[in-house]
């Protein structure tokens, strides 16, 4: 998952002026639509200026990074995974922190929201909110990273019943593509080179206000983890 690290770093800035306006609430599964069954591999939640992903522990993948350098052109950054299946992440958008949730040791920890993450696989749901759904290309060639990079917009698309915009950009050289819902202004398809997931069992409506809070009983950890190389960009 490290090489999609990459690209996640630059596609979260597509949208994130506007993350924090008004939208419709409602909760979703992250399904990956290349594996047999189309497994659950995580539960998200929105409000306004908060989300809520919480880990399946069908997805066996990557679920959170904790940046500790960025990569360059000719050199390797470092990341560490915090995360793992079964835990939680909660993102407060309006005060740019994330904190993530450790359920079996009841443990929490906290950080700013660009240094835990969710792997991309989970996190441009939580990202990708466009001011306008038909023309978030505008958003997307004004992002920092841009310069050489694409942004079609293929029309609108049915996707499990709901009215969405496709887009087709361009990831480091590969195709990416997006499906963004008009009425929620949230992703709810995303197909690359790598994998392919899409958001089931939406349920529209006010979401609780203690998702987002850390559980009484919970105790502030420490992080623990494996590090690793962010490749060269």
């Amino acid at each position: 998952m490290l090489v999609l690290a990459r690209s996640f770093y630059f596609i979260a800035f597509l949208f994130a002026t506007g993350v924090v306006s008004a939208q419709t609430e409602f909760s979703a599964d992250i399904v990956d639509l290349q594996r047999p069954g189309v497994p659950t591999l995580a539960r998200i939640y929105f409000a306004k200026d908060k989300r809520r992903i919480e880990m399946s522990a069908a997805g066996g993948y990557d679920t959170i990074i904790m940046r500790i350098s960025q990569p360059t052109a000719t050199k390797k950054g470092v990341q560490m995974q915090v995360g793992g299946r079964g835990d939680t992440i909660i993102m407060d958008m309006a005060n740019r922190t994330s904190t993530i949730l450790w359920p079996e040791q009841k443990n929490y920890a906290r950080a700013p929201l660009m240094t835990f993450t969710p792997a991309e696989l989970y996190g441009l749901y939580a990202w990708v909110q466009p001011t306008d759904v038909d023309n978030a290309c505008t958003e997307w060639m004004r992002r920092p990273g841009a310069k050489g990079e694409t942004c079609r917009n293929m029309g609108r698309e049915t996707v499990n019943g709901r009215d969405t915009v496709e887009y087709e950009l361009s990831c480091y050289g590969e195709v990416c593509r997006l499906w963004i819902d008009r009425k929620l202004r949230a992703l709810v398809k995303r197909e690359t080179k790598w994998n392919s997931t899409e958001l089931h069992n939406i349920q529209e409506g006010p979401q609780a206000p203690s998702l987002f809070d850390v559980p009484d009983g919970y105790s502030r950890g420490t992080l623990s983890g494996i590090v690793g190389p962010i490749e060269p960009q």
